[in-house]
């Protein structure tokens, strides 16, 4: 049987700063992708069974967490979450009183949202587990590397973040 693919070497049109490609599992974006679903796999395989709470919440609570008080608009904005289920989300963090409507402090008018002590204890046991599991995806790298690695993906989220708005600007979202 022939084969009337192509399968030979190196991806031709290289441009830029882009390493060789051969096939689409040397394309960075798709290296990135990978890791960020077997990040996710094993994220909510962990908050759920270990937490009894979904790895959304958990990434909702922790921004959150991480910004109080803080709208639910800018919530969404970091998470680059549907407002929709954010506020399913929020109502679910509300119901298990582990977070609370505040005054926003840059907005007497507008409401934002913090953590209750109950939240914080639940934050602080969760960003323990994830710390040792972030420890463990470090492992094969160097204290240098992994500090490296964390710049350039601040970088490359950055310069997605503009490209991504641009987009949006165009299409009128």
């Amino acid at each position: 049987m022939s084969n009337d693919f192509d399968t030979s070497g190196a991806f031709e049109d290289r441009q830029g700063k882009h390493p060789a490609v051969a096939g689409i599992e040397d394309v960075i974006t798709f290296k990135l992708h990978t890791l960020g679903v077997i990040g996710e796999r094993s994220g909510s395989h962990w908050s759920e069974t270990m937490f009894d709470f979904t790895l959304t919440n958990w990434r909702v609570l922790a921004v959150i967490r991480a910004h109080q008080p803080t709208r639910a608009g800018d919530v969404a904005e970091i998470l680059l979450m549907d407002k929709s289920q954010l506020s399913r989300v929020i109502k679910q963090l509300k119901a298990a009183r582990l977070i609370v409507d505040t005054t926003d402090p840059d907005d007497g008018r507008a409401v934002a949202l913090k953590l209750t002590a109950k939240g914080t204890t639940l934050y602080h046991r969760i960003m323990e587990h994830v710390m040792e599991r972030n420890e463990l995806v470090l492992a094969p790298l160097t204290s240098q590397e992994a500090e490296t690695l964390s710049r350039l993906l601040d970088k490359l989220i950055a310069q997605s973040r503009v490209l991504l708005e641009s987009r949006n600007q165009s299409h009128g979202k």
